[in-house]
């Protein structure tokens, strides 16, 4: 990413305090993130970010994880949810994690949506909205295009 995109990104992350993962995405950020490549070009703030956010994983397979301010949940319960909702001081992210995003949609605990489109194929993955069960009308609330090719789109539900 670039200079703007990073910039716009800082300020995102600054309005989130607690991450929702899946397995598979938690095991690349535990993997990753509490010691990243010392060439890694993100930004510290971002690194520290990632690890000092509070990470909330759904995992029927995994038991514990070691990954620092990281809990793991074995399902996705509305009334767990709401909690973490009404617990947490600021916003709630999710990171990939397709399933997860597919599920909190079916089950309309999800307010909002940003979707970072980076113009890169990546391959395989699971998409977000997989389920008739998950149909949604969205409203449009914002747009942004970066130098880059990377564009952001808002929608609340």
């Amino acid at each position: 990413s670039d200079e703007e995109t990073w910039k716009y990104l800082l300020e995102l992350f600054a309005s989130f305090d607690t991450i929702l993962l899946g397995k598979v995405t938690y095991e690349m950020f535990a993997a990753y993130w509490p010691k990243p490549n010392p060439s890694d070009p993100n930004p510290k703030e971002l690194i520290d970010f990632m690890n000092n956010s509070q990470k909330v994983v759904f995992s029927k397979s995994l038991k514990k994880v070691e990954y620092i301010n990281s809990v793991v949940m074995e399902d996705i319960i509305p009334e767990e949810i709401n909690k973490i909702k009404k617990d947490v001081e600021i916003d709630i992210v999710i990171f990939g994690s397709g399933s997860v995003v597919s599920r909190l949609t079916k089950l309309r605990l999800i307010d909002e949506y940003k979707f970072l489109i980076n113009p890169i194929f990546l391959g395989n993955g699971t998409p977000i909205f997989k389920s008739e069960e998950a149909k949604a009308k969205l409203k449009y609330l914002d747009s942004k295009t970066f130098g880059n090719g990377n564009i952001m789109l808002q929608y609340k539900l």
